[in-house]
């Protein structure tokens, strides 16, 4: 049993969205967006699997990093050439953005448990 690349793709969109949605905002708007972000897409992720939600969402927090990189490149690569200025990459200083990322992390993860608790076997047998 492997990554499931549709649950590692929609969880890491989704915090993409959250990343690029709240650019530009305060701090603490940008937090909240984050892990709010994060949270909806590690659920998403660990909806879309059937075992191994955790990692999957891990996957998925890794990957929205990884997207909200690329497009802040290209941004800046268009910013190079005169274009508006480029977004930053996290929000806060250098210690508040790692206190950021691995906030969303945990977010992800916590969003990914919660689709456990709620489909997993056992919980579908209970309701029955």
């Amino acid at each position: 049993m492997s990554l499931e690349p549709i649950a590692v793709g929609w969880g890491g969109v989704v915090g993409t969205i959250g990343l690029a949605a709240s650019a530009g905002s305060s701090v603490w708007v940008r937090v909240i967006a984050i892990v709010g972000a994060f949270l909806l897409g590690g659920f998403l992720s660990g909806v879309r699997t059937l075992d191994r939600r955790p990692l999957n969402a891990t996957a998925a927090w890794a990957f929205g990093w990884l997207l909200w990189g690329i497009i802040c490149l290209v941004l800046a690569i268009v910013a190079a050439f005169g274009a508006t200025t480029d977004p930053e990459f996290a929000p806060g200083t250098g210690l508040a953005a790692l206190f950021i990322a691995a906030g969303s992390l945990l977010a992800a993860v916590v969003g990914a448990l919660a689709a456990e608790r709620r489909y997993s076997t056992k919980s579908l047998r209970r309701r029955y």
